[in-house]
């Protein structure tokens, strides 16, 4: 019986769309469409920290998870309540994979199902917005395992504590791959997300900058990360 695709949602990065990471990940989509089905979403805030000199007419919106300047964590939860919502309706997904703040963005996601089906909520204190945004993630599967490409920690107090609470750090196997000349989110953040937010985590270093790497070497080490996941 031939085994059907593992389904991915997939996470862009800042300024980014579904359309335009989509079309950035075309090599390393079409070398692993016999393991992955990936499914790409458009985050639903406006990215307003950094906009293009020159966007191109049809690029698309520029968006963002969340923005750093204003109130990050309400538009965070925010983000969360949008990918539920996609995870109920468009879903369910083995995994997921996330670019840049889509990388952050998947880590907060992952935590915050993890502590819903451990019912580890101490963190919470008094955000009932949280509190009620939780429960619902409840009924959504946990994704098996994370692919997280030129990612950071989240240097947010909120994500601190629910990684350091409880719950723990997320308990499923993880990929990272951090660019050695990433002038955007430079490596070490990268390790930091990795080292501190997951357990099972492998983490790949490429020489490249800010992007998807998928050369016949990391195509590889990518199928081997993807057999090696427990039966589904």
């Amino acid at each position: 019986m031939t085994q059907q695709p593992l389904r991915v949602l997939c996470l862009h990065g800042y300024t980014q769309n579904a359309q335009k990471f989509r079309d950035r990940t075309g090599p390393f989509r079409r070398s692993l469409k016999r393991a992955l089905e990936l499914v790409y979403v458009t985050a639903p805030h406006q990215a307003t920290d950094f906009q293009p000199l020159e966007p191109a007419a049809d690029d698309g919106p520029s968006a963002a998870w969340w923005n750093r300047s204003g109130r990050p964590w309400a538009e965070i939860k925010q983000s969360v309540r949008f990918l539920r919502q996609t995870m109920h309706e468009q879903g369910p997904f083995d995994g997921i994979l996330g670019f840049s703040q889509g990388s952050g963005m998947a880590a907060i996601l992952m935590a915050l199902i993890q502590a819903a089906h451990t019912q580890s909520t101490a963190f919470f204190g008094n955000d009932a917005e949280l509190a009620a945004l939780v429960d619902e993630l409840a009924a959504c599967p946990p994704p098996k395992f994370a692919m997280l490409f030129a990612g950071f920690y989240p240097d947010l107090p909120q994500f601190d504590a629910l990684i350091k609470g409880p719950a723990g750090p997320i308990a499923v196997p993880s990929l990272h791959m951090v660019g050695e000349k990433d002038a955007i989110v430079p490596m070490e953040r990268g390790k930091l997300l990795a080292s501190q937010a997951f357990v099972d985590a492998t983490l790949l270093t490429h020489e490249g900058g800010h992007f998807v790497p998928c050369n016949a070497t990391w195509r590889k080490r990518y199928q081997e990360f993807i057999s090696a996941l427990p039966a589904q």
